[in-house]
């Protein structure tokens, strides 16, 4: 008799979080619809509510709840979007709850947030743009190239108007040469999982924050001066790309996206790796202090001195200067 009640609590508990937690997916989702200028904050502040109803009870309540959630926004406002943004939103929160749930570490979280986001982000675009385009992805991306090299060349106009000659000219044709429908589709993959990458850290990051308000064990993030590449993922990434150039030299259309994908996704890494070991040393061996580090990163960065920081992440990754990873560690 106990247990039923104690069951019949929980149940009424539960129906009662997951009941909140529609309401307020609901409402966000909405002032994100409406109030474009707050959709930045809100897409990072709507899996929250998700991700706390999986750390109070289970997936099953969850993933009710985000379904639910799914065909309200539909009544209130479109089903493409509802369809789209709740599964982005709720393999994000899903995912997350399970790794906070089970005290997973911070490596390992934003690994399986990075693949949730790329998941949830390929199905929402998929979905988004077969349904509201007529001419697929290869067409919405057509589009988009076309209106970008149109206003291209009417800047090259209004430069050569203005008595700029061809040589000083010739960066804005390459570029428009380079900026093709084809050029863009392979660089799609890259883009989707080196953004999945940044913006899991970044939910990781506010996420904590609130969970922490409302009482919940969350393991620290790692400092950015601890940031690294780890062998084995630099070894994937690397054969990938080996991979991508035998399968262009066989002329094999999929080459050319595995090198332009894995290809940008190893400048990014080696760029942060090289960033992170270069923050380190100033804060650790230099002492130098923290705004004067950032002034100097935003400063350098976009720079030509980017490539010293990527060579010092390929470095960095080759010798493990840190000592900070863990195989290498348990080799010795």
């Amino acid at each position: 008799m106990e247990v039923k009640m104690q069951n019949k609590t929980y149940n009424t508990r539960a129906l009662a979080e997951a009941g909140l937690t529609i309401a307020l997916t609901v409402i966000i989702m909405l002032v994100n619809i409406y109030v474009p200028i707050a959709s930045l904050v809100a897409n990072f502040i709507v899996p929250i509510p998700i991700t706390i109803l999986y750390i109070r009870h289970n997936y099953k309540v969850t993933l009710i709840s985000v379904i639910a959630s799914g065909i309200f926004i539909a009544m209130f406002y479109n089903p493409i979007y509802a369809i789209s943004s709740m599964i982005m939103v709720g393999f994000t929160g899903v995912v997350l709850g399970y790794c906070v749930k089970n005290k997973k570490n911070f490596g390992t979280t934003i690994i399986f947030l990075s693949i949730a986001m790329a998941l949830g982000t390929t199905i929402y675009t998929t979905i988004y743009i077969t349904l509201m385009s007529n001419d697929g992805i290869y067409g919405f991306v057509s589009k988009i190239v076309k209106n970008f090299n149109q206003s291209m060349e009417i800047s090259k106009s209004i430069y050569q108007q203005a008595g700029v000659s061809s040589s000083q000219l010739a960066p804005i044709e390459d570029l428009i040469k380079m900026f093709t429908p084809e050029y863009i589709m392979r660089l799609i993959p890259g883009v989707i999982i080196a953004s999945s990458v940044i913006l899991a850290y970044l939910n990781y990051t506010i996420t904590r924050v609130v969970l922490k308000k409302l009482k919940y064990e969350v393991n620290e993030a790692k400092p950015f001066n601890q940031w690294y590449m780890n062998t084995r993922i630099g070894t994937l990434v690397g054969v990938i790309l080996v991979l991508g150039i035998l399968f262009n030299r066989n002329n094999m259309a999929i080459g050319q996206y595995l090198i332009n994908s894995s290809g940008l996704i190893l400048e990014l890494v080696f760029l942060l790796d090289g960033v992170s070991l270069i923050t380190y040393y100033l804060m650790n061996r230099y002492k130098v202090s923290k705004k004067i580090i950032v002034l100097i990163i935003v400063f350098t960065v976009m720079t030509k001195l980017s490539l010293v920081y990527g060579l010092a992440g390929f470095i960095d990754m080759v010798f493990d200067f840190r000592k900070l990873d863990p195989y290498r560690k348990l080799k010795k």
